[in-house]
């Protein structure tokens, strides 16, 4: 009797311990399949490449972002536009960047269907130093591409002293410095150039890359802020960013409407109102009618495949820049970006849902939202 007894608990014992484990099991089940219990989606590792106008905003944000998802390593080759819509068309790198839109010969070469996705705003602005001249000086946009074209070489030129009446304008040499790399920044300032002067548009025109009448190149938004600190009478361009971080004067530009503009975030986030999607190889905010709007304003966008190859970097990255047009874009103004306006964020975050993993879209994972 005390023998049965003895089984009989230890089947007790058994069946419990079955539960137990069919319901741990049933638990882990749910966590694997993203249900209320699962663990967070902590991203991976990722590589990208392009403009270097973003490449502070975009160094913060990785930084950010991997208090989102710890696994987030994100590394950023800024090495232009041009060489980032290359290695991305090569697909030798996650994503690219550009300052400008694909034009229909990038689009072609690339290897499948790809999404452009604004993330910030930015200017670019006309850059100088000169002794004595540190704030304030007035440039329309003919006179710009005169002093591009190597055609008022001095500082006191008629033309620069008509717009600046009252300023001590010295009789010094004007050293032109410009981007020597293929930018996107060189394809906002010569577009823009070209809509303020039919000369340049016929000598020069615009590109990531054009053939300077005159001036010497530096790579990158910081070679041509270092040439320009480090010669006396120059002049330049350069995101908005990089000349407030560099301390160099910046001009006020005119506007179509006759006024006179000085870049700022508020100005730069005016002419960002007038973007309009999808983006196409003529998208610009160039010009832009808005009240207050900085002439030279441009947005730089990211490139995306649409259909990801990797479904854990396609998540990282789908994640990432939903949190980049949401909780990033209060970062923007503290480094001298301009966020997109709403209902801008709005629309690029519908162009992102294009993104998918094997014909299924990739969603943004609960994390980025809360």
């Amino acid at each position: 009797m005390r023998k049965r007894d003895w089984r009989l608990g230890a089947l007790v014992i058994f069946v419990a311990l079955a539960a137990l484990a069919a319901a741990c099991s049933s638990k882990s089940g749910s966590n694997n399949g993203g249900g209320s219990n699962a663990p967070a989606f902590q991203g991976t590792s990722m590589n990208g490449a392009g403009a270097t106008f973003p490449d502070p905003i975009y160094e913060q944000w990785f930084q950010d972002f991997q208090t989102v998802e710890s696994n987030a390593k994100i590394n950023y080759q800024a090495i232009g536009s041009g060489g980032g819509v290359t290695q991305f068309s090569a697909r030798t790198v996650d994503f690219g960047a550009s300052d400008a839109p694909l034009q229909s010969d990038e689009t072609s070469a690339l290897p499948g269907g790809a999404v452009e996705i604004p993330t910030v705003l930015g200017g670019v602005v006309v850059t100088y130093k000169v002794s004595g001249l540190e704030t304030g000086l007035k440039l329309d946009g003919r006179t710009v591409a005169d002093m591009f074209l190597g055609k008022v070489n001095k500082w006191n030129d008629q033309e620069i002293a008509s717009q600046n009446p009252g300023v001590k304008l010295p009789d010094e040499q004007i050293a032109v410095v410009h981007r020597s790399d293929e930018s996107g920044t060189t394809f906002v300032f010569t577009s823009w150039l070209s809509s303020q002067s039919p000369e340049w548009q016929q000598k020069v025109g615009a590109d990531k890359a054009v053939q300077w009448p005159v001036g010497t190149g530096g790579d990158g938004n910081d070679g041509v802020a270092a040439g320009i600190t480090q010669t006396e009478g120059a002049v330049g361009y350069l995101s908005y960013d990089f000349a407030v971080s560099s301390h160099l004067g910046i001009a006020q530009i005119k506007r179509n409407d006759g006024t006179y503009v000085t870049p700022s975030v508020d100005s730069i986030s005016a002419a960002g109102g007038i973007l309009k999607f999808p983006i196409s190889p003529d998208t610009n905010i160039l010009n832009s009618s808005a009240a207050g709007a900085y002439p030279i304003s441009s947005t730089t966008y990211l490139l995306i495949y649409t259909d990801q190859k990797d479904k854990d970097k396609g998540q990282t990255l789908v994640d990432f820049v939903y949190w980049a047009l949401t909780k990033g874009q209060d970062t923007a103004s503290k480094l001298n970006y301009a966020p997109l306006p709403g209902t801008i964020r709005a629309q690029a975050l519908t162009q992102l849902s294009q993104v998918g993993y094997q014909g299924k879209t990739i969603e943004p994972s609960p994390g980025v939202k809360a």
